[in-house]
């Protein structure tokens, strides 16, 4: 894999678990501070635990955010924002996060020598996981095909874009139009 291929994917990587991490940290915030001012627990206690919790539940949203990049970077390969259908990824979202996280929790537990955990006890995390994880990629397909549909990219603004990325410095893609002047002659060569 080229070098340029290898730093774009990271770049993803990296970009959708800061997003998975906010949203993540975001409801987790909001879900626990909730709960426990329904528990009674004075307003800025709740809070604080909130916050408490809700950054714990987004470091794992980030760690989440970076699986699933892993299965649509495979599943989703060439095709266009347009072309996903926004509940099918939420749906995904919500089947690779629900899975992603019990077992995960599961493992990191046999791995440092701690005894298995109940599977009745991981369904909350299942539970809320997959809840967080179809609402989080549902959400940031909404939102990408949104801003595909106000910004769109003509033919020339891409052939532009290649040029201008490409590693040649009088590289021409193959696919680029002679431009011409109305009368017909080529204007490339002058």
């Amino acid at each position: 894999m080229p070098v340029e291929n290898k730093f774009t994917r990271l770049r993803g990587i990296f970009r959708n678990s800061v997003v998975w991490g906010v949203a993540w940290g975001t409801f987790g915030t909001a879900v626990t501070s909730v709960v426990r001012i329904i528990d009674k627990i004075p307003l800025g206690y709740a809070l604080l635990d909130g916050l408490g919790m809700g950054i714990r539940i987004g470091v794992v949203g980030a760690i989440t955010g970076a699986a699933f990049f892993a299965y649509i970077s495979a599943a989703y390969r060439g095709k266009r924002l347009s072309e996903i259908s926004w509940l099918r990824f939420g749906i995904a979202g919500l089947i690779v996060a629900g899975l992603f996280v019990p077992f995960t929790l599961q493992a990191l537990n046999l791995f440092t020598g701690g005894p298995q955990v109940p599977w009745s006890l991981l369904w909350d995390d299942f539970v809320l996981s997959a809840a967080f994880g179809g609402i989080t990629a549902a959400g940031t397909m909404i939102l990408a095909q949104r801003h595909e549909a106000a910004h769109p990219v003509t033919v020339e603004e891409l052939l532009e874009r290649m040029d201008r990325d490409s590693l040649g410095a009088g590289y021409a893609t193959p696919l680029r139009k002679v431009e011409r002047s109305r009368s017909g002659e080529d204007l490339s060569k002058i």
